[in-house]
């Protein structure tokens, strides 16, 4: 502290408050639980950014197509398939939270609340619900890889033909160094979970 010309100082000690029933172990499990569910709700943003980038993409080349109809009603049946994988991850729903729809995004963001409004051990429901909304999730990303590596190639082929720009989903690298430039943290890393719709 500075009064005047007067500088004092003093050792500040921090501590456990002693009241806590919590032991070191249980607040080390509750963070390592809260780091998990931070880190899935990052790989989430990403999935979803993705999901979204190659819907859009699809349906932009639709619209961009002139006398080929056969095509263009093809890449909205496409952009259709990528929006209901989306669907799984995010609630889309209009009227937000009061509509009670739930997908693995609305899930998981309670499940954190919930651990980091309590600070001692998670509950073995608690650490069994992480393992399945990540498996969810992965599940979700494994469809949509099969998508990109199944439909993509005829459709950039087709694309090609047709002078229109193929359809590459973002990767992760670009994805991160996008999230930098726009000032933001990796979402992966410090940031949270955002969703472009």
């Amino acid at each position: 502290m500075t009064r005047g010309k007067e500088t004092y100082s003093t050792e500040l000690k921090v501590e456990v408050d002693p009241r806590a029933k919590f032991t070191m172990e249980d607040r080390k499990l509750e963070f390592d639980a809260a780091m998990r569910l931070h880190r899935l709700l990052g790989e989430m943003s990403f999935d979803v950014d993705r999901i979204n980038g190659v819907h859009n993409a699809l349906a932009e080349r639709g619209a961009k197509l002139k006398g080929d109809a056969v095509f263009s009603k093809r890449l909205q049946e496409l952009a259709g398939k990528v929006e209901a994988m989306r669907k799984k991850i995010v609630a889309t729903t209009e009227g937000g939270a009061i509509t009670g729809e739930e997908r693995i995004r609305e899930k998981t963001t309670q499940l954190y609340g919930s651990i980091l409004n309590y600070e001692g051990r998670p509950g073995d429901y608690q650490m069994a619900r992480i393992d399945s909304l990540k498996k969810e999730l992965d599940d979700v990303a494994g469809e949509f890889e099969a998508f990109v590596s199944k439909e993509l190639p005829a459709v950039n082929k087709t694309l090609s033909q047709k002078k229109l720009e193929a359809i590459q989903p973002i990767d992760r690298k670009a994805w991160d160094a996008a999230d930098a430039d726009s000032g933001a943290s990796a979402p992966g890393a410090g940031g949270f979970f955002h969703e472009r719709d």
